[in-house]
């Protein structure tokens, strides 16, 4: 039972199709729960849960017989189990330093399978937990992977009909561009016909230009329905959209309780500008949660993140970007560290990833703002901490 390699570019590959899922990790509950439940019921265990795992954390999305909770990666046993191909037991985690699990005493045995998807990545471990002594036969450890293949089945699911919401919405973005464009062309070209008609002398020239309006009013008024059914069905795309202070709530909701067991203070700050502005939800919770979620792994105990949200160019809607700033004063990065985040490498340097320096989750928050068009800017200075700025265009 070998400790993941935090700094390998399969590692890397496995927490992008992580972010990729885009989760809301607070709402699979019911999503999942009956599966948790056929789980303990198949095994006899006392606890059955879904466990998802990114850079730092272990997120119990779907649980059964507790709490979904979330917990430092590398106090979990499930990040064992993701790099194992099959499945993992451990007869009584109590024996091992190497995991902390915040359980009754009472509980010991564990056994997991890797949740893993089309593409090979292991983005997390169904697991079932009991008190020492318990075990499971060949049939039962079955029926778990089968399980496990369900979740995996769903959450991709769940990914494919986000892609096709996403096609849906560049469809139909597409559409309103094109309506925008020819609208003025074809109202100009309706105007010449209506002087033309007060040129009695050119009676065949009339004529035409007639026809030629008749038939551009036509198709302005389909120009007028296109752009119309584009806005309601663009209310109903919003559903995927985020506004800034909803991105508030939910980093708070998310890392509120992380930063609290490190005894950090959180502090989110909106700056002036219209925080009811609609971005598009996908990679944004990424990318924000992504930079939250190390400024808390790697600052001091008793310390403070500070986080800016606002806009940038807030006087065009169309032109808009969201800006996000997250500061920590605890946390230096020596330039070897910050070329390194910032290269195109899928893989970090040997001896630049750990808690005194940082984790791949910064080298894919800069892929996944480039993806999107996006700036990623790093200043670190031993006297002042550290600031991570990211701006990504509005895609709404």
């Amino acid at each position: 039972m070998n400790a993941p390699n935090d700094s390998s570019e399969a590692e890397f590959k496995r927490i992008l199709e992580v972010s990729q899922l885009d989760l809301d990790y607070q709402s699979l509950q019911e999503m999942f729960k009956n599966l948790t439940e056929l789980a303990s019921s198949i095994t006899g265990a006392e606890l059955s849960l879904v466990n998802i795992l990114d850079s730092y954390w272990q997120w119990s999305i779907a649980a059964n017989g507790m709490d979904p909770v979330v917990m430092r990666r590398e106090n979990s046993v499930c990040q064992y189990t993701i790099g194992e191909k099959d499945s993992l037991e451990v007869e009584n985690f109590r024996d091992s330093d190497q995991f902390n699990v915040p359980l009754d005493d009472k509980y010991g045995y564990y056994f997991g399978v890797p949740l893993r998807t089309s593409e090979g990545n292991a983005i997390g471990a169904l697991c079932i937990i009991d008190e020492v002594g318990h075990s499971l036969d060949k049939d039962q450890q079955k029926a778990l992977k089968l399980i496990g293949a369900e979740i995996v089945e769903k959450l991709e699911g769940m990914k494919k009909m986000a892609e096709v919401n996403r096609r849906f919405h560049d469809m139909h973005a597409a559409q309103r561009e094109l309506g925008y464009d020819l609208r003025g062309p074809v109202s100009g070209v309706l105007g010449l016909s209506k002087l033309a008609e007060d040129e009695e002398d050119v009676s065949v020239l009339k004529q035409y230009l007639n026809l030629s309006g008749q038939s551009s009013t036509e198709l302005l008024d389909i120009i007028s329905d296109i752009l119309e059914k584009n806005n309601s069905e663009f209310l109903e795309y919003a559903k995927a959209s985020i506004t800034i202070s909803e991105l508030k709530a939910k980093l708070l909701a998310l890392y509120g309780g992380l930063a609290t067991s490190k005894n950090i203070d959180l502090n989110i700050e909106l700056l002036p500008g219209n925080q009811q502005l609609k971005f598009s939800r996908q990679k944004i919770t990424q990318i924000s949660g992504n930079l939250v979620s190390n400024a808390i792994n790697y600052a001091a105990e008793g310390s403070e993140v500070k986080v800016f949200i606002g806009l940038k160019n807030s006087g065009a809607s169309d032109m808009a970007k969201l800006s996000v700033l997250v500061e920590d004063k605890t946390t230096f990065l020596k330039q070897e560290a910050v070329e390194d985040i910032m290269n195109a490498s899928l893989q970090a340097k040997e001896g630049l990833v750990g808690e005194q320096s940082y984790g791949l989750g910064l080298k894919l928050v800069r892929h996944l703002v480039l993806e999107m068009g996006g700036q990623m800017d790093i200043d670190s200075k031993e006297e002042t901490g550290t600031k991570f700025n990211v701006s990504i265009p509005r895609y709404i």
